[in-house]
């Protein structure tokens, strides 16, 4: 066995790169930005856990300087709701209606640095939200997951 088997994985040391509190900034944020139907609805409870847990597990396995950052991207999506729609509080204490409307007028806000916050927060959830099973294949891919090999053709 070599040095470099006999190091555990990142993976397996399990760090968690947020904060009870950033764990509930970032659930409310993944329940806005996965939020489907006329009246709104939040996503299933389950495949929202399951992707906080990945998104949780992909910022402590990351460096301290994404950590920090994504620590940094989360107290200021709380924080701006006052900025950007007028409401003295915080995103996490929106209503899920009110969280759809912060986000859209972030998203369209005039001052580009909170639209680019909004998609740096945005993307790194919704990716480990489609990564597998059903909401994958909701997606058109045509595998069960994204580490799957494709089938040979003969």
């Amino acid at each position: 066995m070599s040095d470099w088997e006999s190091i555990a994985s990142a993976e397996d040391w399990g760090r968690r790169g947020l904060s009870p509190g950033g764990r509930r900034i970032a659930r409310a944020a993944l329940e806005g930005f996965l939020c489907d139907g006329s009246p709104l609805a939040p996503p299933e409870e389950s495949w929202r856990d399951k992707t906080l847990d990945a998104y949780d597990l992909g910022v402590g396995n990351a460096s301290i300087t994404v950590r920090l950052g994504v620590r940094a991207l989360l107290l200021v999506l709380e924080w701006l709701p006052l900025f950007a729609i007028g409401r003295a509080s915080r995103m996490s204490r929106l209503s899920l209606a009110e969280r759809v409307a912060y986000f859209d007028a972030l998203e369209a806000h005039r001052w580009a640095p909170l639209s680019m916050m909004l998609v740096a927060t945005k993307i790194p959830l919704t990716i480990a939200a489609y990564e597998e099973g059903e909401p994958l294949r909701m997606t058109g891919f045509d595998r069960p997951s994204t580490i799957s090999r494709r089938a040979r053709r003969s």
